[in-house]
């Protein structure tokens, strides 16, 4: 499988392509992405139902010409292919059984962090998927990266929190009342593990589907996100 320059993977005819994303407001990374992967967005509601339409996407041979289409059910016999990243938070019961079935047919879903760590853990990172062969490696690559994947051990607290990076929400606070508290700093980062609700997903998401589960699909994603953070970083809310 070979990767374009500009979107979608064009080996097996797709072409152009689309980004999953909620039908309200974007971040502004995520609008950068959409922007350097050279797609277009693809609005739906709920984060299980949007890597639902990743799967079927992926499992139909990817028969949808563009946007429209793709939202209409049509079958137009050319292909185009969709992915789902964010960098909004969601929860653990958002994204384990998703993932389970992403894997089930060579897709992933792993955390947005695992891709814009510093540059000298990305290249430990493609090295290791190289020796692999694209395959999934739940392990760190050193002692200062966080897990590719989240972690869903019953826990009192956030198993894969990382201080200073998440920004505190009523959604994933442990305290949401803090939220609305007029003395706190706009946009406040969570410090503490103690700030934030044990099965909150803060480190966004990058759903694949098995066509783009290979060495330079992975690649192609990981470059465009390593763009679009250097106009807009995440927001990791």
């Amino acid at each position: 499988v070979s990767v374009s320059s500009s979107s979608g993977i064009t080996s097996d005819g797709m072409i152009g392509g689309g980004l999953l994303t909620s039908n309200g407001s974007i971040s502004p990374f995520v609008s950068s992405l959409i922007d350097e992967l050279g797609f277009e967005r693809v609005k739906s509601g709920g984060a299980g139902n949007k890597m639902m339409m990743l799967l079927q996407n992926s499992i139909t041979g990817n028969k949808f010409d563009d946007v429209d289409t793709f939202n209409n059910g049509v079958d137009n016999g050319k292909s185009s292919s969709v992915l789902y990243i964010q960098d909004r938070g969601v929860s653990r019961w958002d994204t384990c059984a998703a993932e389970a079935c992403l894997e089930s047919y060579g897709g992933k879903l792993v955390k947005l962090t695992h891709f814009l760590d510093n540059m000298e853990t990305s290249t430990t990172t493609t090295t290791t998927m190289k020796e692999e062969g694209g395959q999934q490696q739940q392990q760190q690559c050193n002692t200062n990266h966080p897990k590719e994947y989240y972690t869903y051990l019953a826990s009192r607290t956030n198993l894969d929190f990382i201080p200073g990076s998440a920004t505190l929400t009523k959604y994933n606070c442990r305290d949401a009342a803090t939220i609305n508290d007029g003395d706190m700093q706009p946009d406040p980062r969570a410090m503490s593990v103690e700030d934030v609700k044990p099965y909150s997903n803060l480190c966004g998401l990058v759903a694949v589907g098995r066509e783009w589960n290979t060495v330079e699909g992975i690649t192609k994603i990981e470059e465009a996100m390593r763009r679009a953070a250097g106009k807009n970083l995440p927001s990791f809310d």
